[in-house]
């Protein structure tokens, strides 16, 4: 047992004196590693040093020939092309690795400067300073393995350096990688009111109408309403536009580019916010005056008008019984300046921008040219297709009829062989108990059906809200010829005796169609199916067809489950090509 005991503590004392000797060990390594790194550092041999203030000029190879920049009045500018427009900062940039080049290698006595690239260099590099002393760098092969370049001093051509390729990165770009590009004018897009683009043999208009805030689509055979939400689209893309690469400041030849006969024009027109000063008066006291005077003038000759609300289709309010108006001072005027200070004013100005769509670029984009600035820059092809190679079709307004029932004056509607009429009338009345000056003015709506007074009116609002909600799928191009009979046919007509007949026909198993004059809608048929059940369930009608067309409705609803995109595919029983 005691030998046992000694042999533990043996191996202890023996398993102490290794940690230690592993411990020392250890630190004498990184002591030799930070020796060792430390002699590295010293080897280093410095190749060149300049302080960029000293710099007065440089010269360097940039798209394989010579380009001089040099200091005027502590700016740098292009020697031969003085208005070029220099990226200070960028050149600054590069003129700062050549503060202090060192090497990590060098190789002395080369002879053959061949197999390191410098009989013909990547690139070479002048500097001059504020002496006038030269002193040239030629950068020959890059070691990619290693990212080091071969590097010559002119000074002494006898020896090679091998330099850290970081060094002259920013030597081998293009001119235009040295140029202060501008960025692409910046437009508040809920000022947009027209957009027009020509493409090729193709064009559209898209106008907004600056009473009602709705937006229309327009080509050379018409315009009719566009869909607000493509059309917001549209115009909220045009303030995230930005330009791709910078390729020309001063372009005098268009059809390098494919200027000179565009691929596309985009003209858009918006309004812009200004700042002007006032004219400052010499007399204070009557300035204060006058201003006082004008403003007072101003109050006086402004109008009070009734503010006019917009109508929201998809608000079931659409069709509530009652509309309330109430008058109110309209303070929105166009192009008038507001105050912001005791000299200077803002105001709206309206502006056109045009943008020339040219060939296709290296970058995955187009050349483009604003306004005939003669800059020319590129933008993206993802950018440009927001506006390209559209038509007329896409920014169609797919709902097939709405008009507010506040501006409904009667409804007739015809479903297997019972007709219908459904009279709106209007009772008006004012309050002006409130304790402002201003009027309220209340108009309740009212229902007959076949000449009875509708004691409950959600029967028919929850018809006339399906009925003004319906939107196509899709809509047809081609002449649509039908000699069935519609299965459910409406005729709406407004306050103004305007009538509008949007009549159902069954088209496939899957869609009816919906026909506006000469607009065809294909309409989902199990949404036209609810409606008709609205319907019945308003006037009080039942089926009078037989047992099985209606077990041909009820299987209807699994089909029209599927996507929407059937209706290019469906199988044309009523003879109507759909493109």
């Amino acid at each position: 047992m005691k030998k046992k005991s000694m042999n533990l503590i043996t191996a202890v004392a023996v398993l102490v004196v290794l940690s230690g000797v592993y411990v020392g060990v250890k630190t004498y390594v990184a002591k030799q590693e930070e020796k060792e790194n430390a002699e590295e550092e010293e080897e280093k041999t410095q190749v060149f040093s300049i302080s960029s203030e000293d710099v007065h000029s440089i010269k360097f190879v940039i798209d394989k020939k010579e380009v001089t920049f040099e200091k005027n009045n502590d700016e740098w500018v292009k020697s031969d092309e003085r208005d070029f427009p220099v990226d200070q900062d960028k050149l600054i940039e590069a003129i700062g690795s050549l503060n202090n080049v060192e090497a990590d290698r060098v190789l002395d006595n080369v002879t053959d400067t061949t197999e390191y690239g410098l009989d013909d260099p990547t690139n070479t590099i002048t500097i001059t300073d504020k002496d006038g002393k030269e002193t040239v760098l030629h950068v020959g092969m890059e070691n990619a393995s290693t990212s080091q370049y071969y590097v010559e001093n002119g000074e002494d051509e006898s020896k090679i350096y091998v330099v850290a390729d970081s060094v002259f990165q920013p030597f081998m770009k293009t001119l235009y990688d040295y140029a202060k590009a501008g960025t692409f004018p910046v437009i508040d897009s809920s000022t947009v009111s027209n957009v027009t683009v020509d493409e090729n043999d193709d064009s559209y208009t898209l106008t907004k109408d600056n009473n009602t805030g709705l937006w229309n689509i327009k080509d050379q055979d018409g315009a009719e309403k566009a869909d607000s939400a493509k059309v917001s689209s549209l115009t909220s893309s045009i303030a995230s536009i930005a330009y791709g690469s910078f390729v020309n400041y001063n372009c005098k030849d268009l059809s390098e580019y494919g200027l000179d006969k565009p691929y596309g024009t985009i003209t858009i027109n918006y309004q812009e916010e200004v700042e002007e000063k006032s004219d400052p008066t010499e007399d204070g006291d009557a300035s204060e005056e006058n201003s006082t005077d004008e403003q007072d003038t101003t109050e006086d000759k402004k109008d009070i008008s009734t503010m006019d609300s917009t109508e929201d289709k998809d608000d079931a309010s659409a069709v509530d019984s009652t509309e309330e108006d109430t008058s109110a001072t309209d303070s929105t005027e166009e192009d008038t300046s507001v105050t912001d200070s005791s000299d200077t004013q803002t105001r709206m100005v309206n502006r056109e921008m045009t943008i020339l769509v040219g060939d296709q670029s290296d970058d995955d984009g187009r050349y483009v040219m604003v306004n005939n600035s003669k800059e020319i820059y590129t933008i993206s092809n993802d950018t440009l297709s927001v506006f390209l190679g559209k038509t007329k079709e896409d920014f169609w307004d797919m709902t097939v009829s709405y008009l507010s029932v506040n501006n409904l004056e009667s409804l007739q509607a015809e479903y297997q062989g019972e007709t219908h009429v459904i009279d709106v009338s209007r009772e008006t009345s004012e309050d002006n108990s409130g304790d402002d000056s201003s009027t309220t003015s209340t108009t309740t709506l009212s229902y007959q059906l076949d000449g009875t007074e509708m004691d409950d009116s959600t029967p028919f609002t929850t018809f006339y809200n399906k009925l003004i909600n319906m939107t196509g799928q899709k809509r047809l191009t081609e002449k649509y010829e039908n000699n069935n009979k519609s299965d459910f046919d409406v005729e709406l007509e407004d306050v103004d005796g305007e009538k509008t007949k949007i009549d159902y026909y069954q088209y496939d198993t899957n869609f009816y169609a919906a026909v506006v004059g000469q607009k065809v809608y294909l309409v989902n048929k199990m949404t036209v199916k609810e409606l008709i059940d609205s319907y019945k369930t308003l006037v009080g009608q039942t089926d009078s067809e037989s047992s099985d067309e209606n077990s041909d409705l009820v299987s209807e609803e699994n089909a029209t489950d599927e996507d929407s995109n059937s209706a290019d595919n469906t199988d044309n029983t009523n003879g109507v090509d759909v493109d």
